[in-house]
């Protein structure tokens, strides 16, 4: 009797199992897969890719490229200049671009996308740039700097043209920063060079001033003459002085000729000094005085000048360098009209819900099994 019970209560439990399990596959499986199956195949809106290419050329842009072993990467500077342009493109600006140009917010939420995948009327602007972002993908090529923009939209159209207007905009935007750097630049240097020209102006002024109030051109050239009138005079009373001394020697004091050489020694000496006193006499008038304040307002005039020809070098240059530096958009490949929908892969997704499916099944029945058996 007992074990014709056991024996029975065995076979209830098997055959709940069996129920169970086959309760567990129709909700995990067949419900799912059937659901599944109709959004894909029936409901699921078709989404187009149009894609385009392009890369980023500076007019001066060197060839040189960065080697590591086997790999060549492309120049550091257009690297970097393609990071930035996609992080441009994944912005609020150019999403708010987008939206005041093509209004791309009403092309998203167009009652005729399925509801799974169109954006919210009322999504806010988070969710709405989030939307964006998960619609225009960039694939960025380290080695040949190259920017690959796949934009998906439910008709051919808007996905070419929203590509087209992203390519506009971010050549607006290049030509926007590289102009502005540019001539921020050029502004720069010419600031520096019209205010170098009008010290340089100040200072000729105040020499010519110093020329005109002191009625003298050159003080040193004056000067020198002063030293070379010296020199002879000194070496006149040497000879005189060597004379008078010769002719003391035959001679008396009261000799006409000894008076009259002592006559044109005292006048040699009287004319030495007077020469002296116009280069080293008193007050501010005295030529070495002239002289040293000349010099002074020479000099800074001379380096002044040599610093406005060296900022009308750099001025040439910043704008030959200026010019090699804007930067342009190159179009690799346009973007072009998409002629079938890449999305959604309706094969692909059913059989992959197949897949995890079964594997969920495959679980629950597994803890369903262990939960029997501790429970029994």
């Amino acid at each position: 009797m007992k074990d014709r019970f056991l024996e029975k209560m065995a076979i209830e439990h098997k055959n709940l199992l069996k129920n169970i399990n086959k309760l567990l596959f129709f909700l995990i499986v067949i419900i799912p897969l059937i659901l599944i199956s109709l959004y894909y195949l029936v409901i699921a809106s078709d989404k187009y890719v149009s894609e385009a290419k392009i890369t980023i050329k500076s007019t001066g842009e060197s060839s040189a490229k960065l080697s590591f072993g086997p790999f060549t990467f492309g120049s550091s500077l257009a690297r970097e200049d393609a990071y930035f342009l996609k992080e441009y493109i994944h912005s609020y600006d150019m999403l708010n671009y987008l939206e005041e140009n093509l209004k791309i917010r009403t092309l998203y939420t167009n009652p005729k996308i399925d509801f799974w995948s169109r954006l919210d009327k009322d999504a806010t602007q988070e969710e709405f740039f989030e939307y964006y972002k998960d619609q225009v993908k960039i694939i960025f090529d380290e080695i040949s700097s190259v920017l690959t923009i796949k934009v998906k939209a439910f008709t051919p159209e808007d996905a070419k043209r929203i590509n087209e207007a992203i390519l506009e905009q971010c050549e607006r935007y290049l030509n926007s920063v590289s102009n502005k750097i540019a001539r921020e630049q050029m502004n720069f240097i010419e600031k520096e060079l019209q205010s170098t020209n009008q010290r340089v102006n100040q200072a000729k002024q105040v020499l010519m001033k110093f020329q005109n109030t002191h009625k003298v051109l050159d003080p040193t050239q004056e000067a020198q003459a002063i030293l070379a009138t010296i020199a002879q005079l000194e070496s006149q009373l040497v000879n005189k002085e060597a004379e008078l001394k010769t002719l003391k020697t035959y001679l008396s004091e009261n000799a006409f000729q000894v008076q009259v050489l002592k006559q044109q020694i005292v006048s040699l000496k009287e004319e030495i000094e007077k020469e002296k006193a116009r280069l080293l006499g008193p007050g501010d008038t005295k030529l070495n005085r002239l002289m040293m304040e000349y010099l002074t307002l020479k000099l800074q005039t001379d380096f002044l000048t040599d610093v406005y020809k060296a900022t009308l070098s750099s001025f040439e240059n910043t704008r030959v360098e200026a010019s090699r530096k804007i930067k342009t958009l190159m179009i690799i490949q346009a973007p072009n009209l998409p002629e079938e929908a890449l999305y959604p892969k309706r094969g692909y997704m059913i059989f992959l819900s197949l897949i995890l499916s079964l594997l969920t099944y495959g679980i629950a029945v597994l803890v369903v099994g262990i939960i029997k058996e501790h429970v029994s």
